[in-house]
């Protein structure tokens, strides 16, 4: 046998909506499905305001966006710092034959490691510069590319300045 919305569940809808319960809260303690409850609020001339929804949901992706913007901030940071490292003296660390601890600095990370840093810094360039595009929409897309275009420039006089000139030096 169908159930019929009856006078009581009219004016349980009445009362939960004037509580500023949600439709598909009513809608789950009242045992109704959502059109159901949608349909008879409707009908007795009660909306549900999205106003409060949608500005919840603007709110989070402020808050989203801040968070990139942040992350953003700490990826560049980092890319940077890995840029210097590879133009920086570098410790180098060993053993000789007999045990003994032995250590030299050198003018500039061997060539490896230069490919390490410069992987990490291109890597984490990446990776802020998506977040960017996220947020920038087409024309930051075209931006991103004229950035990583400046930044393999740079980053091929950085090799340069090294005294690197074939890329097999690193490897590859």
């Amino acid at each position: 046998m169908a159930r019929t919305f009856s006078a009581e569940d009219e004016e349980r809808l009445r009362q939960l909506h004037a509580e500023g319960v949600s439709r598909n809260e009513i809608a789950r303690q009242m045992e109704w499905s959502v059109g159901t409850i949608t349909n008879h609020a409707n009908r007795l001339g009660l909306s549900f305001d999205r106003e409060a929804v949608r500005a919840a949901t603007d709110a989070r992706q402020i808050d989203l966006k801040d968070r990139r913007q942040r992350i953003q901030e700490q990826l560049l940071d980092l890319a940077e710092r890995t840029i210097e490292r590879a133009q920086s003296r570098y410790l180098m660390h060993g053993w000789t034959h007999t045990g003994e601890s032995v250590a030299e600095w050198l003018q500039q990370p061997p060539a490896k490691e230069t490919k390490d840093f410069t992987l990490a810094a291109s890597s984490a360039l990446t990776s802020a510069l998506k977040l960017a595009q996220a947020d920038a929409g087409d024309e930051g897309r075209e931006n991103a590319r004229g950035l990583l275009r400046t930044l393999g420039a740079a980053m091929t006089a950085a090799a340069e300045d090294l005294g690197v000139t074939d890329v097999d030096e690193y490897g590859s």
